[in-house]
């Protein structure tokens, strides 16, 4: 299978979309491959797929198989433990990968709706069918990046509460540990409003989110081998080494000397691990 992936063009966009993901696979081979937990939200296409989404306590496993259905278009992201994928036919899929809150920019339908749907696609209006009809028969992939930049502006409402991206900044920085008090505090707001504010507006609660942003820049810092696991560990606020270890390996699935000897990295951004050895 083939992986592309390309940056957003339009200025205005890169603050909303992380990238464009293209996965090619000619055959029907299996192909399986796992990744870890994001605070993004990826809106997959697919065209004339099946896709079988398992998603639990105890399973998180989306298998895609030769479909009759000209297009499906799904939400995936917020998860809380690997994502496995089992592709068992030919591929050709699309992924936008939007920045953390970003979808609420482009649509007021609200999340869980959005996540159970087969056609998220339709938010974007017009005859979706058609559009999508146009993306995929454009063989050249940056020509498919310029319509989806053309639809996504057409939709953007930039529709953002100023708390809210106070609260991600704060997040982000990373400088100390958050809890929910301390955050809503900063905020000048309740915790039980700052709940609302992030499952309204994200998608998740603000403690997950929290968790998922310190796993990843935890998995980023590993992958550059650049300070021993120690170090690692310390400068994310973890002085239990057994505690670290825990964390990791609930989001990843392995502890980090495991993962470094199985995952790949994609164009310096997608990191994964495959799961059978032919994956191209």
């Amino acid at each position: 299978m083939d992986s592309i992936i390309i940056k957003p063009r339009n200025e205005l966009l890169k603050k909303y979309v992380q990238y464009f993901l293209f996965f090619r696979k000619s055959d029907s081979g299996l192909l399986s491959y796992s990744t870890f937990p994001n605070n993004n939200l990826c809106l997959a296409i697919y065209k004339e797929n099946t896709i079988d989404y398992t998603s639990n306590s105890k399973s998180n496993h989306c298998i895609v198989t030769e479909g009759t259905a000209s297009f499906k278009s799904r939400l995936f992201g917020f998860h809380k433990m690997p994502f496995h994928v089992d592709v068992r036919s030919a591929l050709d899929q699309i992924c936008i990968l939007f920045e953390p809150a970003a979808l609420s920019a482009f649509t007021s339908e609200s999340y869980q709706d959005l996540l159970s749907a087969d056609h998220v696609f339709d938010i974007f209006g017009g005859d979706s069918h058609f559009l999508l009809e146009e993306i995929f028969d454009e063989e050249d992939l940056f020509k498919r990046v310029e319509k989806l930049e053309h639809i996504l502006l057409a939709n953007l409402t930039g529709r953002q509460p100023e708390k809210l991206k106070e609260a991600l900044d704060l997040i982000a920085k990373g400088s100390e540990y958050l809890t929910i008090e301390t955050l809503a505090k900063k905020l000048g707001m309740s915790p039980p409003t700052l709940f609302r504010l992030f499952k309204y507006n994200v998608g998740l609660n603000p403690k997950s989110y929290i968790n998922t942003n310190r796993f990843r820049i935890i998995l980023n810092e590993i992958l550059q081998r650049q300070s021993a696991l120690t170090s690692v560990a310390h400068a994310n606020l973890y002085y239990d080494q057994a505690h670290f270890i825990r964390d990791f390996k609930a989001f990843s699935g392995y502890s980090p000397k495991q993962l470094l000897n199985k995952i790949s990295i994609e164009q310096n951004d997608l990191a994964w691990i495959y799961n059978n050895k032919n994956h191209r």
